[in-house]
This record gives C-alpha cells, structure tokens and sequence, in this order.
C-alpha cells in the first residue's frame, strides 16, 4: 500500500491530475484537550465510506450508507515534507472543515469544529486509485478475455 501512496503522491503532483478515489473502512473521533494540547477521548468504529476527488480539485463528494456530501475546495497545498494534501473546504450545507489527506500512511484527518468544540476526525484508507489505473486494468481484463475466448473456439 505504500508504493501505491508513493505513486499517487508522485502522480497528484503532476498537472494532469486525474480523478482520485479513497476507500475507507473506519472513522474515528477525537475531541481536542485545551489543557494538554492534543487530541483524546478517541471513539471510533467500522464504517465504509468513498472519497471522491475531482480531476480539476475543484471539489469532492464523500459518501457513506446514509449520505452524500460534497465538498467544494477552497484552498489546496501539498507539504513538501509530509506529501499530505491538505484542503481547505465548504460543505454543501455551508460547513468549513480542513481536510489532510495522507496516503502515505493511510488515513485522512478532517479539523473541524463542532457544537462548539474542536475534533478531529480520522478515516482509515483501505485502497486509493486514479480512474486511469481503473482503466488500465479494466482493459487488461478484456484482453485476458478475449486471449481466453480465442483459445477455446
């Protein structure tokens, strides 16, 4: 998994970035500690959800089993050092959050504040991959397809 974040880094920070797809398997929540300065009180569970990134990272659509919501991107960098993507964002309904998408060590991280306090969300990533290595691999299937077809006619 970390060559393939290694890639994507590469390739996202190229131009011609194409669609790019998260999948997770788990959402964790941490409230933040004035005293301590950290995040604690963790709470999290299982949930699949799909992030979306749009080719232009103009926006992206974040789905789970109960909702869609889409992000429209605001402010975007890169961190020369870590290779987190980080956006600045507002939420179709009006929400700003600041999202850390870190493929390197699989997991995206959302500042947000909430009621009031201050959390951090966290997805577990289970997969990354662009549409064009969709794609490619898909065409692989139809020749390996095809190559099988020919062999049994």
């Amino acid at each position: 998994m970390k060559s393939i974040a290694t890639i994507l880094l590469i390739f996202l920070s190229t131009q011609a970035f194409a669609q790019l797809s998260i999948s997770c398997t788990y959402r964790e929540v941490c409230l933040w500690n004035d005293n301590s300065e950290t995040f604690e009180d963790c709470k999290g569970y299982e949930e699949n959800s799909l992030f979306k990134i749009n080719p232009d990272e103009t926006m992206f659509i974040h789905t789970t089993e109960t909702i869609q919501s889409a992000y429209y991107i605001n402010e975007k960098e890169v961190d020369e050092e870590s290779g987190v993507m980080i956006y600045s964002v507002e939420s179709d309904v009006g929400n700003e959050y600041v999202y850390f998408f870190d493929l390197e060590h699989d997991e995206i991280r959302v500042a947000a504040e909430i009621d009031g306090e201050m959390v951090m969300i966290r997805f577990m990533v289970k997969k990354a991959w662009t549409k064009k290595e969709r794609s490619g691999k898909k065409n692989k299937l139809r020749e390996l397809n095809s190559v099988n077809r020919d062999r049994r006619m």
